[in-house]
C-alpha cells in the first residue's frame, strides 16, 4: 500500500529517496528502485510518480508516491533541486551519506567519465546538505534538518561531522556543473 505522497523537487530527488532511506521493516538496506510509473500531470502540472523499491537485505517491497512540481519537467534531468529550499524527503544526514557513497564509487571507478559523473552527484548532494543551514552565525545545523532517527543519533554523537565549514571544504574539492558545460551561472571551482 502506498505511503502518503512525498514532495520531491525533481525526478532526480525522487530517484535518490530509496538510496537514502533505510528499509522500515528491517532498518537495513540498501533499497533499490525496481519500478517507477508516472501519471499524466494534473491541471497545475504536478506529476505523481509511484516508485516501488526492493530491500536487498530482507526482500521487502516498499512503495512511495512522489509529487513533483511542473518546473522539474523543463529542468536538467540531473538537477536534484533547482530551488534554494532544502529537501522535504531526504534529511541532512542522508545527503551527507549519499555524497560519501558517490565519492567512494568515483574513487573506485576505472572510467574517468563515470568517475566525474559520480563526483558531480557527490557535489550536488553536498550542495543539498548545505541548504539546511539557515543561521549564518551557527556552524551547526538546526534540529529540523534531521527527519530520521539514524541521522539524529549521528548528529548527537558526532556533531563535528555536520560542521558547515567541513561541508564547504568537502564541496570545494568536488567539481561543479559549470565545469562540464552546464549548471548555474557564476559557479566556480573553489
Amino acid at each position: 500500500m502506498p505511503q502518503a505522497e512525498l514532495e520531491a523537487h525533481s525526478l532526480a530527488e525522487a530517484n535518490l529517496y530509496f538510496q537514502a532511506t533505510a528499509c522500515p521493516r528491517c532498518v537495513s538496506g540498501p533499497v533499490a528502485s525496481v519500478h517507477a510509473e508516472d501519471q499524466a500531470p494534473d491541471k497545475s502540472g504536478v506529476i505523481r510518480r509511484t516508485e516501488v523499491g526492493l530491500c536487498a537485505s530482507c526482500g521487502s517491497e516498499l512503495c512511495a508516491v512522489f509529487q513533483i512540481p511542473p518546473a522539474s519537467e523543463v529542468a536538467d534531468p540531473t538537477t536534484i533541486n533547482p530551488t534554494d529550499e532544502p529537501s522535504r524527503i531526504i534529511d541532512l544526514g542522508q545527503w551527507i551519506t549519499l555524497a560519501h557513497v558517490f565519492a567512494e564509487r568515483a574513487a573506485k571507478s576505472a572510467d574517468p567519465r563515470h568517475a566525474r559523473r559520480l563526483n558531480l552527484q557527490a557535489a550536488q548532494c553536498v550542495t543539498e546538505a548545505l541548504k539546511f543551514y539557515d543561521d549564518p552565525d551557527n556552524d551547526l545545523p538546526p534540529p529540523e534538518a534531521f527527519f530520521c532517527e539514524p541521522s539524529r543519533e549521528r548528529f548527537r554523537t558526532h556533531p563535528q561531522q555536520f560542521s558547515r565549514q567541513r561541508l564547504l571544504h568537502e564541496r570545494s574539492k568536488l567539481p561543479t556543473t559549470s565545469e562540464s558545460g552546464g549548471g548555474r551561472s557564476g559557479e566556480k571551482r573553489r
